[in-house]
């Protein structure tokens, strides 16, 4: 007759036995018991963790609204079109906590085409919901021509998007029993500010604006991808928008079709249109004038692109010149801290807010991955705990 194992006691066990009082194992069995206790212990920590998350949340939203309550209703008075400050997103699926966005700081300035890059997952659509106004962040905040946006009412949210966002998708979104006019009519309807036949000369404007005056009575069956694009592109401009979102303008597109876009695209931008787009496709960004690309929820590098494509020499030259940065941040986070010495504790944001802009935004990796890269060649220097960095 075999003998039963001999079952350990874990600390799990031991503290149940604390609390409870009773026998973990019974003649060498594991306690129905303690099987009960120990499902519902996990059951309550992960309960515990939703509560958690939620709290910060709540907390954070209070702190932001306040914030906002204190602020003039026209914001703050900056001189960029839009500015992204410290920007979080945070979604919840069943138990787990997923950080689509961890920290973004990025401006967006009158006539710039900017083009973000990156793998799927790496945040950058949702980066473009939360800019468009279809999204609200977890934490940070986001000033469209000086006005933050990001805590505004949803009724408020949409009076924004209707009037100062043109949207352009990768599926076009057209509505397919109407023609391309009547589709470009379509955000008109909704400003009241222009009569019938002002509506109607207007979309025969930007039709013509994108080449497709003579199929403004064809309906989006009777176009061709690229046509349906360009009505929707049209549209996008129909409310006179301060910038318009592109989401993978050339994703559905094929090849030759997509340069056609991208070159309808630039021609506006040259005009004045001001653009920001989130795409795989690479040849978006030879028509860019600035190319950010995104890894793990953070913007890790920008380029600045001088004419209609990137030369290998304007690459190299791009390269070393946000390596130069990079170096020129640690020596200005070695002046900052010099001049700071005898804290313990410093938060990231002063240390970042210390550093030229035209150095952080021009960094080939994200500021606390250099801060870190920092630390880890100076093991006296102190350590990263969440937003702050405490020194030794």
């Amino acid at each position: 007759m075999s003998k039963s194992p001999i079952i350990e006691k874990t600390p799990l066990m031991e503290e149940y036995e604390e609390s409870t009082g009773k026998l973990a194992i019974w003649k060498g069995e594991i306690s129905k018991n303690f099987k009960k206790w120990k499902k519902k212990k996990k059951a309550d920590e992960i309960k515990q963790m939703k509560e958690d998350i939620l709290s910060q949340s709540r907390i954070e939203k209070k702190r932001m609204k306040k914030e906002f309550k204190e602020e003039k209703i026209a914001g703050k008075d900056y001189d960029h079109l839009i500015v992204v400050e410290n920007l979080h997103k945070t979604y919840l699926l069943g138990t787990t906590a997923v950080a689509a966005l961890r920290g973004v700081d990025l401006t967006i300035d009158n006539g710039d085409f900017i083009d973000i890059m990156g793998p799927s997952g790496s945040g950058k659509t949702t980066l473009l919901n939360l800019i468009g106004g279809l999204d609200t962040p977890t934490r940070g905040k986001i000033f469209l021509e000086g006005r933050n946006i990001s805590m505004l009412s949803d009724n408020d949210l949409a009076e924004i998007r209707r009037e100062r966002i043109g949207f352009v998708f990768q599926f076009y979104n057209l509505l397919p029993q109407m023609t391309a006019m009547e589709n470009v009519m379509v955000p008109l309807h909704f400003s009241g500010k222009l009569s019938r036949r002002g509506k109607r000369k207007k979309a025969m404007d930007l039709l013509r604006l994108v080449g497709l005056d003579e199929r403004a009575h064809h309906t989006p069956s009777e176009l061709s991808g690229g046509e349906q694009q360009r009505v929707a592109i049209a549209r996008a401009f129909a409310n006179d928008p301060a910038i318009c979102v592109l989401d993978e303008p050339t994703g559905d597109l094929d090849s030759k079709t997509g340069v056609m876009v991208l070159n309808l695209l630039r021609d506006l931008n040259q005009r004045g249109a001001t653009f920001v787009a989130v795409s795989h496709d690479a040849a978006v960004s030879e028509f860019a004038t600035r190319v950010f690309h995104m890894r793990d929820g953070k913007l890790t590098h920008e380029g600045k692109i001088r004419g209609l494509k990137e030369t290998e020499i304007m690459q190299l030259t791009r390269k070393k010149e946000t390596e130069i940065n990079k170096e020129k941040c640690k020596s200005k986070i070695f002046q900052y801290l010099y001049t700071n010495q005898g804290k313990m504790e410093v938060p990231i944001n002063d240390i970042k807010n210390s550093i030229p802009n035209s150095i952080v935004m021009n960094l080939p990796e994200h500021f606390n991955d250099i801060l870190q890269e920092l630390i880890e060649e100076n093991n006296h220097f102190g350590r990263i705990e969440g937003d702050v960095l405490i020194l030794n």
